[in-house]
């Protein structure tokens, strides 16, 4: 599990670097479509975090269920 979190989580941090440059872009444009596009990218910042959180969520329970499986 651990070999699948930090390329997951630098993929995130990658994803996250660009959606914040296309909000600074976004922004600056200003235009309609712009606006549109920029309350989607900002929308896809607070939603990316979330669904990363979850996913780590989910391997740590898989970790401890494999645990408890060889335990027994």
């Amino acid at each position: 599990m651990e070999k699948l979190k930090r390329p997951l989580a630098i993929i995130c941090l990658i994803f996250m670097g660009i959606l914040i440059v296309g909000a600074i872009v976004l922004a600056v444009i200003g235009s309609e479509e712009a606006t549109k596009l920029l309350m989607a990218d900002l929308f896809c910042l607070m939603v990316v975090p979330v669904v990363f959180y979850g996913y780590q969520m989910f391997l740590n329970g898989v970790k401890r269920k494999r645990e408890e499986e060889e335990k027994e």
